[in-house]
């Protein structure tokens, strides 16, 4: 790596850490511990969230600090948008100056400085370009992919978003073989979206007994189909019926998902078991299905479109998303005590996200709309330019685009519509409009060929 590229991804990646290090402390969630206990508590945790992230961050956090996570994650992310940059032809200049854009008006911070899955969909959207477009050395290619693997396995959403990506660029490489789109790219992007899945069913395999990708997803698609008002239609037509409880709290059900799933007076939560009623709904989820699937494709579907658009930045930063502050006082922090230490409980007390600082701070505010607006602008652009069509930044807009569809329609179909599933994507359309600007602005930026470099040659060939 030349001295330049040495110099500015640390000093990119310290631009991105700006939200944590002025919050005080890593951005967090409430489902932060579960991801803290997959390393930590493996003896007695099982994860309902594929463990690939728990099992990514465990060597770096220790159960100390969270603060190593974070920088892994924004180096991850500056070196992946300096090969990005590298590739259009820019240099350290203009890569830092687009790096330091994004970090005060789009989500990469936020997300750069969070302890969650969430911190690796764009990387592993930009993975995936710059395979696809060629023009890494060896052991750039070789980081590129293992990347591209860890981060497609740490979300059960990242698989579909991936599949959607794929399909996209086989389908530009087939309709134009211009394309700066390489068919070995395309298998390796292929055997990473087959081995990612594989990980975690090895993980939980080892660790708990059962090839399972995560626990309790019959407890989730329950959630889902309580939420459509489908399984209460479904028990009012069928019950009583022998095993089946939840016939006795069918009135009871709210058409909420989250409340299903998180509400302390839920039924899921009645033993203080999330797992409870997990052999039930994977039973009678198949029967409700078969008997509602119009219904269940319909709402999935306009909660895809729904998704798509609903991408502010910093509304699940904040503790009164799931929780109230003495909900958080009582639950969360000394979840964080008990993983971290009670270091970690003071710090996160002290944290400004704590005090309901983070969605009132103007560059998150702005971030969600601003890269909303990237899209049509982009898509502007790509209309009156040919010169930008055919450069590679139009590939990463296409792949960026196919990636959204395809995780909202996932959350769609099986989630509840939420901020941060669209935001920690959509700062890539920033992204790629800052870099179509850099681009058009220098004129010494030459895109580097497809093609890889060449290998040196050995003795005899």
């Amino acid at each position: 790596m030349r001295r330049p590229a040495l110099l500015a991804i640390p000093l990119a990646a310290a631009l991105l850490l700006w939200p944590a290090v002025w919050n005080g402390w890593p951005l967090i969630f409430s489902d932060t511990p579960d991801y803290l206990w997959v390393w930590t508590q493996p003896e007695w945790f099982r994860p309902i969230r594929p463990p690939a992230y728990g099992w990514l961050i465990g060597p770096l956090h220790q159960g100390r600090t969270l603060w190593p996570v974070v920088a892994a994650q924004a180096l991850l992310t500056a070196w992946l948008m300096w090969l990005a940059a590298r590739r259009v032809g820019l240099g350290a200049t203009a890569y830092l100056a687009i790096v330091g854009v994004l970090a005060l008006c789009s989500g990469a911070p936020w997300f750069a400085s969070w302890v969650m899955a969430d911190a690796l969909s764009a990387p592993m959207v930009l993975a995936a370009v710059l395979l696809a477009l060629g023009g890494l050395s060896r052991r750039e290619a070789v980081g590129v992919w293992l990347s591209l693997v860890a981060a497609a396995a740490v979300h059960l959403t990242h698989l579909p978003a991936l599949a959607a990506l794929l399909g996209a660029l086989l389908l530009l490489r087939l309709a134009w073989r211009a394309a700066p789109v390489r068919l070995a790219g395309l298998g390796a992007i292929l055997a990473a979206l087959l081995l990612a899945p594989a990980l975690n069913l090895a993980a939980n395999r080892l660790a708990h007994g059962e090839a399972r990708l995560a626990f309790g997803s019959s407890v989730f698609l329950g959630a889902r189909l309580v939420g459509d008002g489908l399984m209460q239609r479904w028990l009012d037509a069928h019950c009583p019926l022998p095993g089946v409880t939840l016939c006795e709290d069918r009135d009871a059900l709210i058409a909420d998902s989250d409340h299903f799933l998180w509400n302390p007076g839920s039924p899921v939560w009645r033993d203080l078991n999330f797992f409870r009623l997990e052999a039930e709904l994977a039973a009678i989820n198949p029967r409700v299905l078969a008997a509602h699937w119009p219904e269940f494709v319909a709402s999935g579907l306009a909660r895809a479109a729904r998704q798509l658009v609903t991408a502010r930045v910093g509304t699940d930063l904040s503790v009164r998303v799931n929780e109230d502050r003495a909900l958080l006082a009582r639950l969360v922090i000394p979840r964080f005590a008990e993983a971290l230490g009670a270091a970690a409980g003071e710090a996160l007390d002290r944290a400004r996200q704590t005090n309901e600082e983070i969605a009132r701070a103007w560059p998150a505010v702005v971030a969600g709309p601003l890269s909303l607006a990237a899209v049509p602008l982009l898509a502007l652009v790509f209309a009156v330019s040919p010169g930008a069509r055919r450069s590679p930044v139009a590939v990463l807009a296409l792949a960026a685009l196919a990636a959204a569809i395809g995780n909202a329609v996932a959350v769609g179909m099986g989630g509840a519509v939420h901020d941060r599933y669209a935001a920690r994507l959509m700062w890539l359309f920033p992204f790629a409009l800052a870099l179509v600007a850099a681009e058009a602005l220098s004129r010494r930026a030459r895109p580097l060929p497809a093609a890889d470099p060449p290998r040196p040659q050995g003795p005899g060939r």
